[in-house]
């Protein structure tokens, strides 16, 4: 047996070792540490097509999960260690291939916002992590989907991606306004903006004397209910003074503030309901402050 072989065995037994102790962990603090599987984000975000995108060089730190199903998902952790002893002799053959400086034939991946997930070579990319290498060669199947996917993907942002999907299938902003990024943070605001759309094709219909269809409506509130909004929550620099919001998080809770200065008879408006937002998130943070300063 050669030394290269040896070694190989070597680094497989540790690599599995490593997702022992992984998986332990897992039983501790009860987060999955599975290899993630395409098809339930596929459901959640809605394919929207698929194009060839030729064969290139991938780094491997995006390379975050797998197309196959469940079975072959089982065989890696979240990491692509290996999880079973019988993939062995398969794992160590590649990894006496890399070493020795033998051509691979490219991995098969989808590619996903800016995530890959393997389709075919699933040894390959665990072997290739394992030997420290920041690249693999592959043959990349670019996905569209209606909602973005994020790098980290759990329950929450599963249930964000369908709502955003759910919304644009209904609106098809994502065709009439293909610009538009409407992520929400929180779960539940896709349906207040959706009573904004419906209230906006009422008065709309009412102005042009016809039923205008929801999709047009929506294009309509977009550009002249949401972008204005928008452009005034970039003019007053939101976003930076208020971390951890979306620009469409904060679209709601201006359109909520203007509406509730608006019922006390106050002046109202884009500005003055910006100015009323960061003056009530201002006492939150004096309020947070002084009970730490109590505690």
């Amino acid at each position: 047996m050669g030394v290269e072989r040896i070694r190989a065995i070597q680094d497989f037994d540790s690599a599995r070792a490593r997702a022992f102790r992984r998986s332990l962990l897992t039983i501790l603090t009860g987060r999955a540490q599975r290899l993630r599987s395409l098809e339930p984000l596929l459901r959640a975000a809605g394919l929207e097509g698929r194009s060839f995108g030729g064969v290139q060089e991938i780094p491997i730190d995006r390379i975050v999960g797998s197309v196959a199903p469940d079975v072959k998902t089982g065989d890696f952790d979240a990491g692509f260690l290996p999880l079973n002893r019988r993939m062995r002799e398969r794992w160590t053959r590649i990894y006496q291939a890399m070493v020795e400086g033998d051509e691979l034939p490219p991995i098969d991946v989808y590619k996903v916002d800016d995530n890959y997930y393997v389709i075919d070579g699933h040894h390959r990319v665990s072997v290739a992590r394992n030997l420290g290498r920041p690249m693999i060669n592959a043959r990349v199947i670019n996905i569209k989907t209606r909602a973005p996917l994020g790098p980290e993907i759990d329950a929450e942002a599963l249930l964000k991606a369908a709502e955003y999907a759910a919304f644009l299938e209904v609106t098809q902003l994502h065709r009439s306004r293909p610009a538009a990024r409407l992520e929400c943070s929180r779960l539940g605001r896709y349906d207040e903006i959706m009573q904004h759309i419906i209230g906006h094709r009422y008065f709309l219909s009412l102005e042009q004397h016809r039923d205008v269809p929801l999709q047009e409506a929506a294009a309509s509130w977009y550009d002249h209910v949401y972008h204005p909004i928008a452009e005034a929550i970039r003019r007053h620099k939101v976003l930076e003074q208020l971390p951890g919001w979306t620009e469409t998080d904060l679209y709601v809770e201006v359109t909520r503030r203007w509406m509730a200065l608006s019922e006390e008879g106050e002046p109202a408006g884009p500005d003055p309901a910006i100015q009323a937002l960061l003056a009530e998130h201002a006492k939150t943070w004096w309020r947070r402050r002084r009970k730490i300063r109590l505690a």
